[in-house]
């Protein structure tokens, strides 16, 4: 593309900032990035956070070693604080077993060397308090980690800022006019733009914004809920991220995490993207956590943790998880209009796939293809079924 090209993004979470940020790297296009209330107002900030490389599938791996990385060097240059407390993904049988140890091969060919296979035997090492003998084993990364969702992408806010990304914030888009020249008039509450390229990284908003663009996307909300849990005694030591939930199972999956000593973080995981409790509007979602969620996370904590005695449930929140038909991302130009690139449907890895889907997208709009081919293919906008 020509010197300076225009760039509009619309969302400001994670992936739209990462996206800038990859952009304006380049030198060569003029970033502007809307938003329609403040940065990390939607999922990003609500996250619990998790970064790890704990996947079976090479890509999926490959994607998230790339933000694994791209997080220990926000926390090497600018202080973000990323916890490495490990991250432990459980199997259920042998034949998870074997796939997780094909997972520690493709992660080695990535260059991390730090996960490992663990027997029954080395879970109940790792986390005494555990209920192990219905687990044959598991997957850990010992380097995998959390952050805090809002902070990371207020973090990212001011790195792109201080890099000549312009941030509106308080900015809805209205709608959008194709121009002769083929430049886009994009149109919101406060001021109007022109773009020679606009982004649509918005997030749970993301089916809505693309309505307004003329490129349509197919995404749905799903509610997922998260509680703090109250320990009665500290632990002596730092608990991994522990995932009960096997990739493509097809059922909800018990996770939680160290928070601190005495506070855990626990909620239910599934990403599968057809699901009953899907709410398609992102303005009238309810962030409260209901009693249903609160007595199946008691009820199934209770059973794998009996040894942190009488837990206590504290405070909780929702966020939405957007979810393309068939649960991957939607990354690349649009099939209807090529001069809007699609950078959505992260489900519940917004924050782990955010530094990877940024770059592909930057790619898209600098070299008009992506550094990796195969995600053409796995995440193109083109391969999204019902376009």
């Amino acid at each position: 593309m020509a010197d300076h090209v225009r760039v509009v993004i619309v969302g400001g979470g994670v992936i739209g900032l990462a996206t800038a940020l990859h952009l304006v790297q380049s030198g060569e296009v003029q970033v502007s990035l809307l938003e329609a209330q403040h940065v990390g107002v939607g999922s990003s900030g609500r996250s619990v956070g998790i970064v790890e490389t704990q996947y079976l599938d090479p890509f999926d791996i490959e994607m998230r070693v790339i933000g694994r990385r791209f997080v220990e060097g926000l926390a090497q240059d600018h202080g973000l604080r990323y916890t490495r407390n490990g991250y432990l993904r459980l199997a259920h049988n042998l034949d998870d077993l074997e796939r997780y140890e094909a997972s520690v091969e493709t992660q080695k060919s990535f260059g991390i060397m730090d996960a490992r296979v663990l027997d029954r035997a080395g879970l109940q090492r790792l986390i005494p308090e555990m209920r192990c003998e219905d687990r044959v084993g598991g997957l850990f990364g010992a380097g995998d980690g959390y952050v805090d969702g809002y902070l990371y992408t207020s973090l990212l806010r001011d790195i792109a800022v201080g890099k000549g990304v312009t941030v509106h914030q308080g900015t809805r888009l209205i709608g959008a006019e194709e121009r002769r020249d083929g430049c886009l008039r994009i149109s919101t509450n406060r001021d109007d733009f022109n773009a020679d390229v606009v982004v649509n990284a918005a997030g749970p908003w993301a089916a809505a914004v693309g309505d307004l663009l003329g490129a349509p996307l197919p995404i749905s909300n799903q509610r997922h809920q998260a509680v703090l849990v109250h320990l009665r005694s500290a632990l002596a030591y730092v608990m991994p991220s522990v995932m009960d939930y096997v990739p493509g199972e097809g059922r909800d999956g018990l996770y939680f995490r160290h928070e601190r000593a005495d506070q855990l973080v626990a909620g239910l995981h599934n990403e599968q993207p057809i699901r009953d409790h899907e709410q398609g509007d992102a303005e009238a979602a309810d962030l409260e956590v209901d009693w249903e969620f609160l007595s199946s996370v008691a009820t199934l904590l209770s059973e794998r943790l009996p040894g942190v005695g009488d837990a206590a449930l504290g405070k909780g929140w929702a966020g939405l998880y957007p979810m393309s038909i068939d649960g991957q991302p939607i990354v690349g130009p649009h099939p209807y209009r090529t001069n809007v690139v699609c950078a959505a449907g992260a489900g519940g890895n917004g924050i782990q796939l955010s530094a990877a889907i940024g770059r592909l997208a930057a790619e898209w709009i600098l070299h008009g293809t992506p550094s990796n081919p195969l995600s053409q293919s796995k995440w193109g906008a083109h391969r999204v079924v019902g376009f």
